[in-house]
């Protein structure tokens, strides 16, 4: 390791963790394989035999839910020869999920139940045979899955650095907060938004942990609730939260959303007009409004790209001032990722630039640093400003 390259613990990322294959090889298995995440919501899979799949980190995975209401996680690879079981993103299996390369089926608990042919495998006994397991939890209604569990793992969503931690333990401190929107209750509403963007998945984060920006940079959300809005760090949690301005906006979807916006029974006086995010690390965000609840999360495919999810859910209502202010919230935050795509993108080209220097940090931007520090409590090799030789990166790594 050459001699110049000194840690510094208080220091943003270098431009090498943004661009560095190796370094991403040890995101994906430290911060995204031994981590608990988010994969979907319990209305997705209501009935015996429902399904969603998740894809990432060269991982197939499939909770699907068995006949006494109970979901289970599997590595959604056939034990004949690793074929894909199940091939959309969601769906639903008549009785058993049956591998569509040979014909091998599994119940709903993954034990292999038929083999075709079965005789042409002598010494094959099926009750030893089942599907390789995913640890899964489901917290209030929402479904999470850690797909390894060993010495790297953090299983760290806020604050809490024990590894073998539950869902629950990790986010017992926004329990309350969370509760009185009823999110076991949610249900889709709208499309499901995956696309590959052609930028490192950190870049994306850089954006959305700070606020600093919207005054300029997002002219909705400042007349939305730029006057109260704030980023700041709770229990370990980063979280973002404004209120309604009660000031007629100038922008028509903004005004509109302000005028329509209903009283909810089910919420507190304090949520009624409230827009509250809060980070699920290391890659996830939660987004609740009165209105309905929005979850979008990063999923690294490489250096340059990273697959952007985001679904919305909500509770069931009628009434037509409901759906108008679920419309004019998807305009505003339209608009809003259009402008965000264009800093992403601004902010993924500087980092190439010869002349790009550490940043300068408002306070305005904890949520930043703290992302930063993050990525480097658990990667120390992250401290170093240049990258280690190649092929060393994990070896360098392991000695910090």
């Amino acid at each position: 390791m050459p001699a110049t390259n000194t840690t510094n613990n208080e220091a943003l990322l270098p431009p090498w963790t943004y661009h560095s294959s190796e370094f991403l090889q040890l995101e994906k298995e430290t911060l995204f394989k031994a981590s608990w995440l988010f994969v979907g919501h319990v209305c997705e899979v209501p009935h015996a035999g429902d399904y969603i799949t998740f894809d990432a980190f060269d991982e197939r995975i499939m909770i699907v839910r068995n006949e006494t209401g109970d979901l289970n996680a599997f590595h959604n690879l056939c034990r004949h020869r690793g074929g894909r079981i199940l091939d959309q993103r969601t769906g639903r299996c008549d009785g058993a999920m049956t591998c569509p390369f040979h014909g091998w089926r599994y119940s709903f608990d993954g034990k292999l139940q038929g083999v075709p042919a079965a005789r042409t495998f002598p010494g094959l006994q099926k009750d030893t045979v089942s599907l390789a397991g995913i640890a899964l939890e489901v917290w209030l209604g929402f479904i999470f899955i850690k797909i390894t569990s060993g010495a790297d793992a953090t299983g760290n969503i806020g604050n809490n650095t024990d590894d073998q931690a539950s869902v629950a333990a990790l986010l017992a401190p926004i329990k309350d907060e969370v509760l009185p929107y009823n999110t076991a209750a949610l249900e889709p509403y709208g499309d499901r938004y995956d696309e590959l963007v052609p930028y490192n998945w950190k870049v994306i984060h850089d954006i959305d942990n700070e606020g600093y920006h919207v005054p300029i940079g997002h002219p909705s959300l400042q007349q939305l609730y730029g006057h109260d809005y704030r980023d700041y760090e709770e229990d370990g949690f980063s979280k973002a939260a404004g209120t309604v301005s009660t000031k007629a906006a100038k922008l028509w979807s903004v005004r509109h959303y302000q005028n329509m916006l209903p009283a909810f029974d089910h919420l507190p006086e304090s949520a009624q007009r409230k827009w509250l995010y809060i980070q699920w690390q290391p890659n996830a965000v939660v987004t609740f409004y009165p209105e309905m609840v929005e979850v979008y999360m990063t999923l690294p495919v490489d250096t340059g790209h990273t697959r952007f999810i985001s679904q919305c859910y909500a509770l069931p209502d009628a009434r037509r001032e409901v759906a108008a202010a679920r419309y004019l919230n998807y305009r505003i935050n339209r608009i809003t990722g259009v402008e965000d795509e264009q800093f992403v993108k601004d902010l993924s080209d500087g980092l190439k630039s010869s002349a790009w220097q550490p940043p300068m940090l408002s306070e305005l931007e904890a949520g930043v640093l703290r992302f930063h520090q993050y990525i480097r409590s658990r990667i120390p090799v992250a401290a170093l400003q240049t990258a280690p030789p190649a092929g060393e990166t994990a070896n360098v790594n392991r000695t910090l």
